[in-house]
């Protein structure tokens, strides 16, 4: 390590923590904090070119100082042992919320990957030090923002280098009740499919164990809560991330948890999206690109988690070197070869921000114009969708709920169905089957849900075309007072009918229909979409559902 590096380290030292603790973010424009005077572990002297903790603080907050305009840093919680967990935000004008699509980036969830914090520190020079001079990254500075949290195990980060050079350290710090041994794996403490599969251990003393309930760790309730503060109007803004670990060379996607490429919770599309995109950053970086389990199975995994739970297209990366059976060998590469593999990744990694636009544009322009769109809801988890916004539902039964609906028939046929469009997960009238199928159906008035807020552009030519799957099901005493529609509402609460499909007198099962509507007369404006199901007779048998609803790109 150079001496100009080595004077850095001092700089800035932890006394941000007193700015976080006022609410505020660290923007480089306060007075710097005072030097730390206790001693740190570091790095042997031939591995001087990799970043200690103390090091790799002084580099974010420095950062911050020079690109005021490009980055704060904050914490997103504390360590077990008390040590801020550092983040970084960049975007262009890093101060306003601008809406953009946003990325997460973490490393060292495993305190013996350290090449993964220089890869973290690197993709944050790429992103200032380009800012302005390269193209690619200019325009995805200005158009993103990129969340980085550089080391998730400080505590396991520093104890590491307390061995002669290194213990090979895997897991956090935090003790484990009735026993001697210390740390959870913090890649097995999270809640999708905690410990289900066989991909985890419930003995503390391996390198695997996967606490005591999800969650348990310090350090993934932290990361749990920031995913969840970038939930806005109830929808995910974080599309892409990667987390980054040694070693490898891989790239790997979701599941971990099972061998089945398509499970119950996963949809098609996205598989085929998650494998695409993938496969496009592996040729840029030499990576092997595969499903996580296709490396082994693990349960309770972070990327696992962030897709089941928010539909976060999410990555590991297993960066340098190739497996070579030691821990020495696997965990521990030279310190020459860190410039060289964190530059290898550089084109992928810019990859999976630009990506965050629309993670099903490596299957072609076609999936652009439909899936990637102001919106795409396939249902699969609740992204924002709120019932009887107005207070003026009178329905007393069948409400519209997000989830899987169950099967249900009369005499005629079927009247709700348990098979989706696609996937799952759709938005129904009454999810339940009941004793029989007037149990759970719409009666007694109105039913409403209303979706999530979507801008329109200003030039109605760029506004696309809202497209959606439906059923509409009721019985031979249906009348057309009973209906579906879907509505439009604009900011002053009017609400508008796009598409209405009206009650008979005649039978009509349930089967999936396609319906469309124009925006065009609403453009520049913002919007939300609204359900609605009437049951307006004599207790008639009404039920729908919908799926896969899209503003397309024009």
């Amino acid at each position: 390590m150079t001496l100009q590096r080595r004077a850095l380290t001092p700089l800035l030292h932890l006394g941000l923590a007193a700015v976080l603790a006022a609410g505020g973010v660290w923007t480089g424009t306060a007075a710097r904090p005072a030097p730390a005077t206790a001693a740190e572990p570091n790095f042997p002297s031939y591995d001087s070119g990799y970043h200690n903790l103390p090091e790799m603080v002084a580099e974010i907050k420095q950062a911050a100082i020079a690109y005021p305009n490009l980055v704060q840093i904050s914490s997103i919680g504390k360590s077990y042992q008390g040590r801020d967990i550092w983040i970084a935000k960049v975007s262009n004008n890093v101060a306003v919320d601008h809406g953009y699509p946003e990325v997460l980036v973490d490393a060292l969830h495993h305190a013996r990957e350290h090449l993964s914090t220089e890869q973290a520190l690197a993709m944050l020079k790429w992103l200032t030090t380009g800012y302005g001079h390269d193209a690619t990254i200019t325009n995805l500075v200005s158009t993103r923002v990129v969340w980085i949290i550089f080391a998730l195990n400080p505590d396991g980060f520093r104890y590491d280098l307390t061995g002669g050079p290194f213990r090979g350290w895997r897991k956090n710090r935090q003790p484990n009740p009735g026993t001697s041994a210390v740390g959870t794996d913090l890649n097995r403490n999270y809640s999708y499919h905690w410990g289900c599969c066989g991909g985890s251990s419930g003995n503390p003393a391996t390198l695997t164990y996967r606490g005591i309930s999800a969650f348990s760790a310090p350090e993934t309730r932290a990361l749990r809560d920031f995913v969840a503060s970038r939930v806005v109007d109830g929808v995910q803004r974080i599309k892409t991330h990667v987390s980054l670990h040694t070693n490898g060379k891989l790239i790997l996607w979701p599941y971990s948890y099972t061998h089945t490429a398509v499970p119950v919770d996963m949809t098609a599309l996205d598989h085929a999206a998650f494998a695409a995109m993938g496969k496009g950053m592996a040729k840029l970086n030499g990576y092997t690109a595969k499903q996580s389990s296709a490396l082994y199975i693990s349960d309770g995994d972070e990327t696992d988690w962030l897709y089941g739970k928010y539909r976060i297209f999410s990555y590991t990366f297993e960066l340098y070197p190739r497996e070579l059976g030691t821990v020495r060998g696997d965990f521990y590469p030279d310190d020459s070869h860190i410039a060289a593999e964190t530059t290898r990744n550089k084109g992928a990694l810019l990859r999976l921000i630009a990506r965050a636009d629309c993670p099903y544009a490596d299957l072609g322009a076609a999936y652009v114009a439909t899936d990637c769109g102001l919106m795409f809801d396939d249902l699969e988890i609740n992204r924002g969708w709120t019932r009887n916004t107005a207070g003026t539902d009178t329905a007393t039964s069948g409400a519209w709920q997000v989830g899987v609906p169950k099967a249900t028939a009369d005499a005629g046929g079927a009247k709700q169905l348990a098979k989706a469009w696609s996937g799952r997960g759709v938005l129904a009238t009454g999810l339940a089957a009941g004793a029989n199928a007037n149990a759970d159906d719409v009666d007694g008035g109105t039913t409403t849900i209303r979706s999530s807020a979507v801008t329109l552009p200003a030039d109605p030519a760029r506004v696309g075309q809202l497209t959606f799957r439906y059923v509409f099901a009721h019985d031979a005493k249906s009348t057309a007072e009973d209906s579906f529609q879907v509505l439009v509402e604009t900011q002053d609460g009017t609400r508008t009918p796009v598409f209405t499909v009206a009650g008979s007198g005649v039978n009509r099962n349930a089967a999936w229909a396609s319906g469309s509507a124009s925006l065009t007369a609403y453009a520049g404006q913002t919007i939300r979409i609204v359900v609605a199901a009437t049951d307006g007779g004599a207790d008639n048998l009404v039920e729908a559902a919908v799926d896969d609803v899209r503003i397309r790109r024009p």
